[in-house]
């Protein structure tokens, strides 16, 4: 599309324009993580909201962590880190954990959150969590005011009553994942609905090809009566009539590029009426 093409086709009604840093609000909505950290025998936990999955095989996820952080030192450093989807009773402890900062205040001892040793990793998992992630670093990108690290999910563990093969919606709320919206504001799963899958008389590309097929039929016999009407028409010539073509149908006025035979009749209101 151009510029010129918003005139055409104008945005509906009730859309705003917002500044662009409001993309990140956009994208947020997944389950917040707690990030745990260990490099020689001190501990750090922070909240995150910037994380994702890069890669099936090998496993690999990726988290952003804002540059002036202390876990960006505590990650580059042992080359690890774990997520912990934090549940409904750690609500407060989340927004309070990332207001301290862990170069200052040890967060273990401030907040008296329970752990339990990891399998892989050197840094603690965090009990009333939904799930686990363990991982380790295998790329550290700068980019732009913070970093994203890639780890390698090399342990993955879950609370079964809050996952099986994806988050138990409807559960009770103190066994589902916190889901960060923005500022202080959190949500719960509540509510999962089932897409359903076309049928195979409804899938697209089989409608399209159908449509597709229509049009070509279509086509085929637009032309077989264009031709029946020229010849009636040249017909109607070699009688020697005289033939208004001004009245057709548009799809039956002889084209440039078709000749008729005119040494015995006329045709009016054509390519030769001049």
């Amino acid at each position: 599309m151009t510029a010129d093409d918003s005139l055409v086709h104008p945005a509906p009604d009730g859309i705003e324009s917002r500044p662009v840093t409001t993309a990140a609000r956009l994208l947020l909505g997944g389950p917040v993580a707690l990030v745990t950290t260990s490099w020689r025998g001190t501990h750090n936990v922070m909240p995150l909201a910037w994380h994702m999955p890069v890669s099936s095989d090998p496993p690999l996820v990726a988290i952003a962590v804002e540059q002036s952080r202390h876990s960006v030192d505590m990650i580059t450093h042992s080359e690890e880190f774990a997520l912990n989807f934090p549940t409904r009773p750690l609500l407060h402890h989340v927004q309070y954990l990332g207001a301290l900062h862990g170069d200052r205040v040890d967060k273990f001892e401030a907040t008296q959150l329970e752990t339990f040793a990891p399998t892989h990793v050197s840094a603690p998992l965090l009990v009333e969590c939904a799930g686990w992630i363990e991982c380790e670093v295998k790329e550290v990108l700068p980019l732009g005011d913070h970093v994203l690290f890639i780890g390698l999910a090399v342990s993955v563990r879950v609370n079964a009553a809050s996952f099986g093969e994806f988050w138990r919606v409807g559960s009770r709320e103190e066994l589902q994942p916190l889901h960060f919206l923005g500022g202080h504001t959190y949500s719960t799963l509540h509510h999962a609905l089932e897409a359903r899958v076309p049928r195979d008389f409804e899938a697209p590309e089989r409608v399209l090809r159908e449509r597709l097929a229509g049009e070509l039929e279509l086509t085929q016999e637009a032309r077989e009566r264009r031709e029946e009407r020229l010849g009636a028409l040249q017909r109607e010539l070699d009688r020697g009539n005289v033939v208004d073509v001004s009245e057709l149908e548009p799809e039956f006025v002889p084209e440039p590029d078709v000749t008729l035979d005119l040494s015995k009749g006329v045709i009016l209101g054509g390519p030769s009426d001049e």
